[in-house]
């Protein structure tokens, strides 16, 4: 288990060189059948999505192709915008948070400790941090605060 509800199955979990776990294979494929996903076709607002190309803990890249398609196929891919970072691996921060490659986890099911690689290389990684910050603030402004659109409900 990796975050409560993501089912652990040993035989996709990796190991790097240095032992250390790396849990994106554990959901790969992305899952075909509709009933397992959420029906991104009927969202009727803009989304941003960012990710990092070297994200070892989750498959964003291929769960971002995954939506794109699906809102594609809703017709309401203008309604995304997606933002994919070379060499940054998972949870792209604000700016200037420290970087972690691999950090220690306690796995919620077993209690177990261990070493679990987020990937991505801390230059590349802080660089998507100040470029998405900047871009996800701008993205903000322009849904929610622009004259030009309607405004966004909450």
């Amino acid at each position: 288990m990796i975050d409560g509800s993501m089912p652990n199955d040993p035989k996709k979990t990796r190991f790097d060189e240095n032992n250390y776990r790396i849990w994106r294979d554990v959901v790969l494929p992305v899952p075909s059948d509709p009933s397992e996903k959420i029906d991104v076709r009927k969202i009727k607002c803009p989304i941003l999505l960012v990710n990092g190309d070297d994200d070892q803990n989750t498959p964003a890249v291929e769960a971002a192709e995954d939506i794109a398609h699906m809102m594609r196929s809703g017709g309401n891919m203008h309604l995304l915008s997606t933002l994919t970072y070379p060499d940054t691996g998972h949870l792209i921060e604000p700016p200037y948070s420290p970087h972690f490659r691999a950090t220690n986890f306690i796995v919620p099911t077993t209690k177990e400790k261990v070493i679990v690689l987020w990937g991505g290389q801390t230059k590349p990684h802080s660089d998507a941090q100040e470029d998405s910050w900047r871009k996800i603030l701008a993205f903000l402004q322009h849904h929610l605060y622009s004259s030009t659109i309607p405004k966004a409900r909450m």
